[in-house]
């Protein structure tokens, strides 16, 4: 059912906007030769730091409230939003020994509480509650590890959306916290020992854990044992010789292997340490940064692992570790389809696979036999599949633009399936249409473009469509359900998502397709994806919006300053906008593996040439546009929204909104309370029914 509402024409002519005067300096740098104008690089400080980026925050806000504020619709569509999320929600179960756990949601609570029982069907002992934690829901959990029997939880708490986290543990049967507290930690989790004695985890001595701009490096690989306090851990594996790498432990589930993945940044490729049951120190497994290599699960000393070594679409391997000189074995070799994730559960091997960015699943003998395919349920994404050595079945979970979450069991060894829950959404979906097309882009290759519509939506071209993309760090976009965007459909719009190059969704190809001195295809591909959506009669240029966040929230701004005429309302998000200064905050520098470095001269001038916030010209008349961020993101810092934003408004040449909305207390996106997300949310879809001109909305 659409959202019944009558009001007076959307696109009415409104006021200029009397944004605040933001001092325009005079920084100029000279690079590669070249002259590089910063008017704002003093909106690059710490808002906490700097009463004159704080006032300017105020003040952006103020008038982007007063904006928001004044459309007729944003009551009504907070309330239909908030009607949309209230459904229960929760993830798959999943057992350590004999205890269960699972994540639940009522429905509106700021965060889905964690529950521990003895058996899938009675999960119903509250362990870990994050309502608790603050009373405006801006702690959240970052993360929480059971050990391998049950007999210990280890979590961690971050604040007003932090990538930081402290940790903390308790025993679970008697809900006693010990004392450690762990700190310096960021974008990890715990590696259980068999025994539950403790902990393989990645740290950064000496950090600032309260920091939202500095350089983040240098990250270490530690033990800690249980009950033990966080300065008498032992240090595992550093290299100061290489600050930029990241250490990511594994153990496996019987055998006691120790596997860390190195990795470079945020490249894919990555390096391999291991370390046996019965061996003091890691040792080189592999030493070269070529592949990806990733452990998927062992028995004993053999382990298997996902690799796309000589295969860009991925494939299994297996070694034997206790052989004196282990071999690489190939099990279940490259297929035409993408491999996704896989695991060792059961006796055998349970795999993902992608096509055309929706997903297929089968299940394996040891030794690569496939003996049987997982029915889906319709074209989406499916998860999970995971489990223990001696599992017997396993739990799934999938979902669609048009299907609710659900999950179901399988019995490894018949392959039969059965729903074990399906959400039950406040929400008519029977109504909504999922369709995948394909759009030559400007290389001829084929890129997947998902349309979500009502069923007897007319292709006039007056159709409202938000066009969502991301393109980067080998990442696919895949069908989700989500009740804010059913919600924008029961708005009368249309949801598009364009799969474009960067992503994984045909694999290492595609991912590398889409970065380095490749990176502008990505915003070619999006391009392409809008330009049929015209051409198709989906939409026109004044009634297509588009968004994307963090990566997504660079495309949107690549795409908005190279083609100011074809869209008509931009959403950049958390974005990395500034592509020359980038890697000079937290962990920016990680991101050259994908972006290129720009003290590199080649890379300079191919990064300057679509950095969105030095490719702003003044006197064009750029979309309306609503920039979001958090004042705490210390993941891309906010500088770079509050730069794009102050260029963008000193640049307008027309009366398009040029806002900027900026979240206080809040991060990059993880964590953010339900109450956050819908507040959000309804601002968007106000803002682009006000933009693209739905009303008057009548069911």
């Amino acid at each position: 059912m659409l959202i019944s509402v009558i009001l007076c024409c959307a696109a009415e002519t409104v006021a200029p906007i009397n944004y605040p005067i933001a001092n325009r300096g005079s920084v100029v740098e000279e690079i590669h030769g070249v002259k590089v104008a910063d008017p704002y690089r003093w909106l690059e400080q710490d808002v906490r730091h700097s009463d004159e980026v704080r006032n300017w925050v105020t003040e952006e806000n103020k008038i982007t409230r007063a904006y928001l504020d004044s459309i007729p619709i944003l009551p009504i569509i907070t309330e239909s939003l908030t009607k949309a999320w209230n459904y229960p929600k929760q993830s798959s179960p999943y057992r350590r020994a004999n205890r269960w756990f699972q994540s639940r949601n009522t429905g509106l609570q700021n965060h889905s509480v964690i529950y521990t029982g003895n058996s899938s069907e009675s999960i119903n002992d509250v362990l870990i509650d994050p309502n608790t934690f603050s009373k405006d829901g801006t702690r959240s959990l970052s993360m929480y590890s059971p050990s391998p029997n049950g007999r210990f939880v280890t979590w961690g708490i971050a604040d007003a959306g932090s990538d930081w986290a402290r940790w903390y543990t308790k025993e679970i049967a008697s809900g006693k916290q010990l004392s450690e507290v762990m700190h310096e930690i960021k974008n990890s989790s715990p590696s259980w020992v068999p025994d539950e004695s403790g902990y393989y985890y990645s740290r950064y001595p000496g950090a600032n854990d309260e920091g939202h701009i500095e350089t983040t490096d240098a990250q270490e690989l530690w033990f800690h044992r249980i009950g033990t306090e966080q300065q008498d851990d032992t240090l595992i594996w550093s290299d100061k010789w290489h600050p930029n790498r990241f250490y990511g432990a594994s153990v496996t589930k019987d055998g006691g292997w120790l596997v860390v993945s190195v990795n470079e940044g945020t490249s894919s490729n990555n390096a391999l340490l291991i370390k046996g049951p019965d061996e003091d120190e890691l040792r080189w497994l592999i030493t070269t940064f070529d592949a990806s290599v990733e452990l998927i699960g062992g028995m004993g000393n053999v382990l298997w692992f996902k690799t796309d070594r000589n295969a860009p679409r991925g494939k299994i391997v297996s070694v034997d570790l206790g052989q004196e000189t282990p071999t690489w074995k190939e099990v279940i070799p490259e297929q035409e389809s993408i491999l996704r994730n896989a695991d060792i559960v059961g006796g055998k091997i349970t795999a993902t696979w992608l096509e055309d960015a929706a997903t297929k699943a089968t299940v394996h003998s040891l030794d690569g036999q496939q003996l049987y395919s997982v029915e889906m349920p319709g074209l989406g994404t499916a998860g999970g599949f995971g489990g223990q050595n001696d599992d017997t079945s396993v739990f799934w979970s999938f979902s669609s633009y048009n299907h609710p979450p659900s999950t179901y069991t399988l019995e490894l060894e018949t392959g039969k399936t059965k729903l074990f829950w399906k959400a039950d959404v406040p929400l008519d979906l029977s109504n909504m249409k999922v369709m995948r097309k394909f759009v030559e882009s400007t290389d001829g290759k084929k890129v997947p473009l998902f349309i979500v519509a009502h069923q007897d939506t007319v292709l006039d071209g007056n159709n409202p469509v938000l066009l969502y993309g991301y393109g980067g760090f080998d990442i696919p976009i895949l069908p989700y359900f989500s009740a804010s965007r059913a919600t924008w459909l029961n708005m009368g719009g249309v949801y598009a998502v364009g799969c474009i190059r960067g992503g994984s969704e045909y694999g290492r190809e595609w991912h590398e397709g889409g970065m380095l001195k490749n990176k502008q295809q990505v915003f070619d591909d999006f391009i392409a994806c809008s330009e049929w959506l015209i051409k198709n009669k989906w939409t026109r240029s004044e009634k297509l919006g588009i968004q994307g966040g963090s990566n997504g929230g660079l495309l949107v701004g690549a795409c908005m300053t190279q083609r100011p005429d074809l869209f008509g309302a931009c959403l950049p998000a958390v974005g990395v906008l500034d592509m020359i200064r980038f890697p000079l905050f937290t962990v920016g520098w990680a991101w050259t593996s994908d972006y290129g470095d720009p003290k590199n001269a080649d890379m300079f001038h191919y990064l300057l040439a679509y950095s969105p916030y030095h490719n702003i010209h003044k006197g064009i008349c750029y979309p309306p546009t609503m920039v979001t961020t958090g004042d705490t993101d210390d993941r891309v810092v906010p500088g770079h929204s509050f730069k794009f934003a102050a260029e963008l408004q000193y640049a307008q040449s027309c009366d398009n909104p040029t806002l900027i909305r900026i979240e206080t207390r809040a991060g990059h996106g993880a964590g953010k309370p339900t109450t956050l997300r819908i507040q959000e949310a309804a601002d968007i879809y106000a803002f682009l029914w006000k933009s693209l001109g739905l009303g008057p909305i009548i069911n």
